[in-house]
Formats: C-alpha cells, structure tokens, sequence
C-alpha cells in the first residue's frame, strides 16, 4: 500500500498546555504554512537545527519549508496560542516520509525555548496516530545517539520498539505501529 497524505483520515486539531496562559494547537501542515515553516527553522539554535537534520551543513530553509508543506509529504505543525505578537507562531513541526512498503521516516523538531514543555510529547503521539491513520505499520527516526531527548519521546511511546542501533553515533530507531 502507498500510504499518502490524501489516504490519511482527516485530523482534527489536538491541544496541549505548556503553562496556564499559554498553549499549542497541533494540526496538519498546510501549504500556506511554507514562510512560518521557514521562520521556525530559521529561530532554532544551531545546535536544534543539526540534531533535526543530523548535521551542520547549511540548507535553503525556505525551500526545505516549501518541500515540507507539499501535499504530497505529511507532517504536522504545532501553532502557538497565547496573548502577544508570537500568538500563531509555529512552534514546532514533525514529517511523516513514507517509502510506500509500509513504513515511514519521521522527524521533529520543537522551538528550543519550548523543549521540555510536553510539546514534543504531543507532538510525537499525533505523529504517531497521523502514521497510523495513513495505514503505515511502521515508523523510523534516526538521531544523534546523544540525543536523549529524542529518545525519552520515541521509546516509551508504547509503541513496540522494532529495532534500536547506533552505527557511527547515528541511532536508529523503528516503531511498530500496531492498532
């Protein structure tokens, strides 16, 4: 099955605190979101940036934010909502790249000032139910080994672990994604 964005069940926005005046809506990613998508890139500290696209070389954000709300590539974002000018940012953003067999590379990324906050976490478990909703079995993220942060989201998910291996301090980690 070639699981597509268009295969996958309408989601409805999901809301998380991060504190009691502010919180985050996490929906789908639209096409119109492509210059807000390249301002959250552009925001994040070198380091988030290296650890979300494993390395240091410089990229085009703007076009990397035009590939990412293409239809045809899933994905979500979490926009901010509190009082004030950043009210509507995005604040964070996850893909969902399938192969077509089944399975899919994810990948997040959570603006560094609001890591910590349980974003990530809401972030994760609507990624992993948009994957499931596109009738994927399984996902795969890769991260630096050092990225603990990546990995307290990822495993205990309560998704069966499939596979978990560091190769040249690369982990690679593949969930089931079971009903």
């Amino acid at each position: 099955m070639n699981a597509t964005a268009a295969q996958a069940r309408p989601m409805h926005p999901q809301r998380g605190a991060i504190d009691r005046q502010r919180w985050v809506s996490i929906r789908p990613i639209e096409r119109s979101d492509a210059p807000g998508l390249s301002d959250f890139y552009l925001g994040l500290s070198p380091e988030s940036r290296r650890r979300r696209f494993l390395g240091f070389g410089t990229l085009d954000l703007a076009r990397l934010a035009i590939a990412f709300t293409d239809p045809a590539s899933p994905g979500l974002v979490a926009i901010l909502r509190e009082p004030g000018p950043r009210d509507g940012a995005i604040v964070a953003h996850a893909s969902v790249h399938p192969d077509g067999r089944g399975e899919a590379e994810v990948a997040f990324a959570v603006a560094d000032a609001l890591q910590g906050r349980g974003v990530g976490r809401a972030l994760t478990t609507a990624t992993l139910a948009l994957a499931r909703s596109m009738g994927l079995t399984r996902v795969r993220a890769s991260l630096f080994a050092d990225n603990v942060a990546m990995r307290h989201l990822l495993l205990p998910s309560g998704c069966l672990v499939l596979r978990d291996e560091i190769d040249a301090g690369v982990e690679e980690v593949t969930l089931g994604l079971a009903a």
